[in-house]
């Protein structure tokens, strides 16, 4: 990777930034170890009371066709039937790692397992999500014919808790692929359109060792951070078959059918946790940045921050709404775009209940998925 003194012309005659230079500094891709003919995949899985989907998680991956892997699972402090579900696959397979520890969130339960693995490629499940057979072998086979990307994303199947089919993940983009850091913004972090969630992750152990420890404070939300930093490290490689199941069930840690101000407060919380780890890195050795590439010193308001101004009936919405960055609105998929441009006129009730629509998994967007997909499948 190319260092911050060998990147040419970027200081003026004083040795600052000048703006045209600002511009010319963007993100570089940092360097991949060799993977070996056949790596050795590490699934990392996250569990938190997932006892009622534990078994079909962990069977999915040992019913993978791709047998060289290692099963790394952390249960976060379960209370339900989880540990002796794990403890009975342990002992039936010796590829199956158990960690335990007390409650503490998603990111501590990954940086646990993560610790533990030793693979050179990374696949993230979560507890109550599944793989299909050919998953894993796919992205080996993805990280060996593009071995610049560190960054595998797939399609997924979007099921309910019986694991019926509902729709697909993403609805409405492709999966971006290819190398995007140098479009993506120096001013706030910045999530591209159609990245999956969790269980569609996989990552370059080189990619994921910077990563990696996930900030503590930031308890859900881990695969945001992900999809965040990661597009700024390398180049993705996209997989348009669904090759995982994101099961909705109404006790998701993100896809929640009903929001609260308690809820909201976590978000807003886990923005900053977010924002602080994306400014760490640019200014870090890592992103090829210039080392006085001046980044901003304090995060902008957010739309959490709007909407949790909304559910406290808070008269000042309004100013926070108009400080959040217009680059940041053009950003949001277009629906999210189409709700926030006429957020300021609803009532608090219909805000409310429209915000768990838009963000939310209800009831109500779970059949409007159902009728759109039957749609596109008759067309």
């Amino acid at each position: 990777m190319r260092s911050h003194s060998s990147v040419p012309g970027l200081r003026n005659s004083t040795g600052s930034l000048c703006d045209e230079q600002k511009e010319r500094a963007v993100c570089r891709p940092v360097r991949l170890s060799p993977l070996p003919h056949r790596p050795l995949v590490s699934i990392l899985i996250s569990s938190y009371n997932h006892g009622r989907y534990l078994s079909d998680a962990i069977e999915s991956v040992l019913q993978q066709t791709y047998s060289r892997l290692e099963v790394v699972i952390c249960d976060d402090g379960s209370t339900d039937a989880s540990l002796q579900i794990l403890e009975r696959y342990r002992l039936l397979d010796e590829r199956i790692k158990l960690v335990r520890q007390a409650n503490g969130g998603q990111s501590m339960a990954l940086n646990a397992a993560f610790r533990e693995s030793v693979g050179q490629i990374i696949c993230l499940l979560d507890g109550d999500d599944v793989f299909l057979p050919d998953k894993v072998q796919l992205v080996v086979n993805a990280f060996t014919s593009e071995p610049a990307s560190g960054l595998a994303v797939n399609r997924m199947r979007l099921v309910d808790e019986g694991r019926k089919y509902v729709g697909e993940i993403p609805a409405l983009y492709d999966l971006p692929c290819g190398w995007r850091g140098a479009s993506l913004s120096h001013t706030e972090p910045q999530t591209l359109l159609g990245l999956p969630p969790t269980s569609g992750l996989s990552l370059h152990r080189s990619v994921a060792q910077i990563i990696f420890p996930l900030p503590d404070g930031l308890k859900l939300a881990s695969d945001k951070l992900i999809l965040t930093l990661a597009p700024l490290m390398t180049p993705i490689t996209a997989l348009e078959a669904p090759l995982s199941e994101y099961r909705v069930h109404g006790s998701n840690n993100a896809g929640v059918t009903k929001f609260t101000e308690a809820r909201l407060r976590d978000w807003v919380s886990y923005e900053r946790e977010i924002w602080m780890a994306w400014r760490r890195y640019l200014a870090s050795p890592f992103s090829g940045l210039p080392p006085d590439f001046p980044l901003p010193s304090a995060m902008a308001p957010s739309l959490m921050e709007c909407a949790l101004a909304r559910f406290r009936s808070d008269r000042n919405f309004k100013a926070i709404y108009h400080a959040i960055p217009r680059t940041h609105l053009r950003t949001l998929h277009a629906p999210h775009r189409l709700f926030w441009r006429v957020s300021g006129i609803l009532p608090p009730w219909l805000f409310c209940r429209s915000f768990a629509f838009v963000y939310g998994h209800t009831r109500l967007k779970m059949r409007a998925r159902r009728i759109l997909n039957r749609l596109r499948n008759g067309l």
